[in-house]
C-alpha cells in the first residue's frame, strides 16, 4: 500500500487546485452568464443588444448571398468565392446554435442542464436554423439548398424587438383599426370598379378575343392588373369601345390606389400625433 510521503498532499484535497478549480467554475458561469445577455437579453433602452443587432446584419447577408448563388452566370464565375462565404457563414451560426443551446437552461422558466438544452433544440426556431445550416455543413451546396437560408428570415424577428419597432407597429394597427370603416369602404369600391369593368369587358371583346375576354373570370384578370396599373400588357382591348372601358378602368384605378394610401396615411399620422400629445402631457 503506497503511503505519502512527508510533506505530499493528494492532489484531491489540494487546496490550491481546488480553489483553481473553483475560480475558473466562476469565469465559466461569468463568461456563460454574459453570453446569455448578448444572445438574448435587451439594453436598457429595451432595444436588441449589439450581437443581435450583428447576427441580425449577417442573416440578411447569408440570405443575399442564397439569393445570388441562383444567378447561373455568378455562379460560374465566383463559385469558389460563393462556397466559401457560405461555408464562413454556416460556420457562424453553427457556433451561435451551439451557444444559444449552451445558455438555454438560463432562461427564466427553463430546465436546468442537459434537458434545458434539450427543450431549445426542440424549438421551431433551432430546427429553422439547423435546416438553414445542414447542408453547408454537411457538404450538400446547390442553388435549390442555397435558398434554404431564406427561412432565417424569421430570426430577423429577434432583431426587430426594440422599443422603436415596436411603437412604428404598434401606429401602424392603430391606424389600421381606427380608418377600418373608411378602408371597407374603399375595398367595397375597389370591389365594384373591378367587377363592373369585368362585365363591360366581357361584352365588348369577349366575342373578338375569346382566348382573353371569353368569360368574366377572365376579363376579371385583366380588371385587377389594370386597377391596380401594374399594366402586364398580355391582355389588352383592341376595339375602340374597349379601349374605353380600360380608359376608365385605369382612371378609377388611380382612386382605388390612391384611397386606401391617404386613408393608412392620415391614420398613421393621427396616431404618432396621439402619442405625442400624450407625452408631452
Amino acid at each position: 500500500m503506497l503511503e505519502a510521503k512527508p510533506g505530499w498532499v493528494l492532489a484531491s484535497g489540494d487546496p490550491r487546485r481546488q480553489d483553481d478549480c473553483r475560480q475558473c467554475r466562476l469565469v465559466v458561469n461569468a463568461f456563460r452568464e454574459q453570453l446569455f445577455r448578448a444572445l438574448y437579453a435587451e439594453d436598457d433602452k429595451r432595444s436588441a443588444t449589439g450581437t443581435v443587432k450583428v447576427l441580425g446584419l449577417l442573416i440578411a447577408f447569408s440570405i443575399v448571398l442564397a439569393i445570388i448563388a441562383t444567378e447561373p452566370v455568378v455562379r460560374s464565375s465566383q463559385g469558389g468565392l460563393l462556397v466559401n462565404l457560405d461555408i464562413a457563414v454556416a460556420v457562424i451560426f453553427l457556433i451561435e446554435y451551439l451557444a444559444r443551446m449552451w445558455v438555454a437552461p438560463l432562461k427564466k422558466g427553463a430546465r436546468r442542464g442537459i434537458r434545458g438544452a434539450c427543450d431549445f433544440a426542440m424549438t421551431p426556431l433551432a430546427i429553422l436554423d439547423l435546416i438553414a445550416i445542414a447542408p453547408t455543413i454537411l457538404g450538400f451546396i446547390t442553388p435549390e439548398l442555397y435558398l434554404l437560408r431564406i427561412v432565417r428570415l424569421v430570426r430577423i424577428g429577434r432583431v426587430g424587438r426594440s422599443k422603436r419597432f415596436r411603437q412604428s407597429i404598434q401606429y401602424f394597427n392603430q391606424a389600421i383599426a381606427a380608418k377600418k370603416e373608411a378602408l371597407l369602404i374603399s375595398a367595397i369600391y375597389s370591389g365594384i370598379v373591378m367587377t363592373i369593368s369585368s362585365i363591360l369587358m366581357f361584352f365588348a371583346e369577349g366575342s373578338i378575343q375569346p382566348e382573353q375576354f371569353g368569360s368574366i373570370p377572365r376579363c376579371l384578370w385583366w380588371s385587377v392588373i389594370t386597377v391596380t396599373t401594374v399594366g402586364y400588357g398580355d391582355t389588352y382591348p383592341v376595339t375602340a369601345f374597349g379601349k374605353i372601358i380600360a380608359s376608365l378602368t385605369a382612371i378609377c384605378g388611380i382612386a382605388v390606389i390612391a384611397i386606401p394610401i391617404g386613408i393608412i396615411s392620415a391614420g398613421f399620422t393621427e396616431s404618432l400625433g396621439s402619442e405625442t400629445f400624450n407625452d408631452e402631457a
